[in-house]
């Protein structure tokens, strides 16, 4: 009888304990964040990096808004080259460029986990991405929640 008392006070403690830590996720309560995604858009012509914009979206090929652009960074692109004395050093390459962009989804969600025309956003991946005048590919440098 004993036995049976304790073991019905530990599966309540343990139910209670559930209940508690999962409660907003039951009662659905849990608002869901913002995905906050970091790419690099290497070697493209200054063209692409003039018709992307702050505020521009980043298109499925359904036409789903899916991202919206929030930071941009562009620098020139670098290549190696071989010196005289056979170093390799960077040099800046004389017609393409280079960006970062900070991209922001345009839903809420509950895990950092996205996709974009039925690829997986994933640290390192290339994904090719598209706006209503461009298409570049990305790679994906960090995945964060806002």
């Amino acid at each position: 009888m004993k036995k049976i008392i304790l073991y019905s006070l530990i599966f309540l403690i343990i139910l209670f304990s559930f209940l508690l830590v999962f409660r907003r996720y039951i009662e659905g309560k849990e608002k869901g964040f913002y995905v906050i995604v970091n790419m690099s858009v290497s070697n493209v012509l200054p063209e692409v990096c003039d018709n992307l914009k702050i505020g521009d979206y980043l298109i499925e090929s359904g036409g789903n808004k899916v991202f919206v652009i929030i930071d941009k960074l562009v620098k020139d692109a670098e290549h190696p080259v071989n010196t005289k004395d056979g170093k390799i050093v960077k040099a800046p390459h004389p017609i393409f460029k280079s960006m970062i962009l900070t991209v922001k989804s345009v839903n809420r969600s509950k895990k950092l986990i996205l996709s974009y025309n039925r690829i997986t956003v994933r640290v390192g991946g290339k994904i090719i991405f598209e706006t209503d005048k461009v298409r570049f590919v990305g790679t994906i440098l960090s995945i964060n929640k806002e």
